[in-house]
């Protein structure tokens, strides 16, 4: 048998057969000896589930209202996508077109959900293999495909992630019974798979109240300007993002993306850092800039030198106050006490690189990362995220790029108020573009949008802006 093997072509094998570092005899997949891939790196596949991860067609605005991102917030900011191969209306079989960029994308870990689709839109033909599937057929058809996306990516050492399928508010009888024979077969499969993880979305999102005649969701998690409820709103992304976050701290390493020190800012040494005093602790430097609606608390002289708070452009009605207070792990925090009377107000710590168009090059991928606790009773608040502008001309256009942590809008509902939470966010990488003419170059370490009036307290810490290496 050694022989043969000796002998064998390489790209004639698939699996490798011997002991393991701990002296274990098994049978491994050839891709996951040759080439392991950091778990880190995720793809998403799937329908309309997977698509609005991202808020945008360029995938530079990380959506608050599904809970991938939140729930790599909520993680430490560990999770780097590969990229979204989701479309929205897609079945199993459709998306099974997009699985091959998806496994080539460099991802050591494939998040799949889908399967909605195939239960409304039976009978159809499948894309495959051209076999027209009823409805009785759909849940093992569903199966079938879904799983042939799992063994794919296990045979070349990723790890899987795959969403237990939801529903729709529309769904018959007959639709629901399919779907649970997809979810218990998904179930059996994580039993037998050792690298396959469940995310047990309709334990998250179903109301006790739902039957084997209907479904009903938990009130407020679902989205409710869609004439069927199929998609999360901010509240039901937040209990699925602390369920997706677990998994994530079994899946991938914790990564060293959240901590900054006033050594690492931007300097004449250092370009790789961008923002000035991220600490809240410099005792000079440019003047800070306390805008309308803002006061200070009592102790606190002044914000913070660089930065600037203000509300939300075209928002004449919130207020805030403002705080420094000192952090045990080094630094100070931002204490903001907001408060919101109209939907859309809220407000932005921020500061606007000036004179530093020298530090941001064209090519260069920069990317913020902002730490920011929402306080427990904290009413409103749709989203609390860093994010990025950047301006320039090319060809005699003007253009503005922004790319943004989890954000949300004024639709898609507010982030419950009963438990203190952190969110260690990012924003989406963004390269910098060859620009003619350099605009300026912005940084929001917070941007607060509320979808309701309240009222409430955020702490932002270690805000920073990088420039990502080019060395490897």
């Amino acid at each position: 048998m050694t022989g043969d093997i000796e002998n064998a072509e390489i790209r004639a094998l698939t699996h490798l057969i011997g002991h393991d570092a701990a002296g274990l005899f098994g049978r491994a997949s050839l891709g996951a000896c040759l080439a392991p891939r950091s778990p880190n790196l995720l793809a998403v596949i799937g329908d309309s589930t997977a698509e609005q991860v991202h808020l945008d067609s360029q995938r530079r605005n990380r959506a608050a209202y599904n809970h991938v991102f939140l729930g790599s917030a909520m993680a430490g900011a560990r999770l780097i996508l590969s990229g979204n191969f989701g479309k929205s209306g897609d079945r199993t079989d459709q998306t099974a077109a997009r699985l091959p960029a998806a496994l080539s994308s460099g991802a050591g870990a494939l998040y799949i959900s889908e399967g909605m689709n195939n239960f409304s839109q039976a009978p159809y033909t499948h894309a495959v293999s051209g076999a027209v599937v009823t409805l009785a057929q759909a849940g093992a058809q569903a199966f079938a495909d879904t799983l042939a996306k799992i063994d794919a990516a296990l045979a070349l050492g990723l790890k899987v992630i795959v969403a237990l399928c939801a529903g729709a508010s529309n769904f018959s009888a007959a639709m629901i019974g399919q779907m649970w024979i997809y979810n218990q077969a998904l179930r059996r499969a994580a039993e037998l798979r050792p690298h396959l993880w469940l995310l047990n979305m309709p334990a998250i999102l179903h109301d006790p109240a739902s039957t084997p005649a209907s479904i009903a969701f938990r009130a407020g998690y679902l989205h409710t300007g869609d004439a069927v409820l199929a998609h999360e709103s901010v509240t039901g992304a937040y209990h699925a993002a602390k369920a997706f976050a677990e998994i994530l701290r079994e899946v991938m390493r914790p990564l060293p993306r959240s901590r900054a020190s006033r050594a690492n800012q931007r300097s004449a040494d250092n370009r790789l850092q961008l923002a000035l005093n991220p600490l809240f602790n410099a005792t000079s430097g440019a003047a800070s800039v306390l805008g309308a609606g803002g006061s200070l608390a009592s102790g606190t002289t002044a914000v913070p030198y660089e930065w600037t708070v203000a509300r939300n452009s075209g928002d004449t009605t919130t207020s805030f106050q403002l705080g420094v207070e000192a952090n045990a792990e080094g630094g100070n925090d931002l204490v903001i006490a907001y408060s919101v009377s109209t939907a859309g107000g809220g407000l932005r710590v921020y500061q606007d690189l000036a004179g530093s168009s020298s530090f941001w090059q064209a090519g260069d991928v920069l990317q913020g990362f902002s730490t920011v606790t929402i306080m427990a009773g904290s009413a409103g608040l749709a989203c609390a995220r860093p994010y990025i502008e950047i301006n320039g001309v090319t060809a005699g256009v003007g253009a503005t790029m922004i790319a943004s942590g989890v954000m949300s809008d004024t639709a898609h509902g507010v982030f419950p108020t009963v438990e203190t939470f952190v969110l260690e966010d990012a924003t989406e990488p963004i390269a910098v573009p060859a620009y003619d003419t350099k605009g300026y170059l912005s940084f929001k370490a917070l941007g607060l949008i509320c979808a309701a009036p309240g009222a409430g307290v955020v702490r932002l810490r270690m805000p920073h802006l990088d420039v990502r290496s080019t060395l490897i």
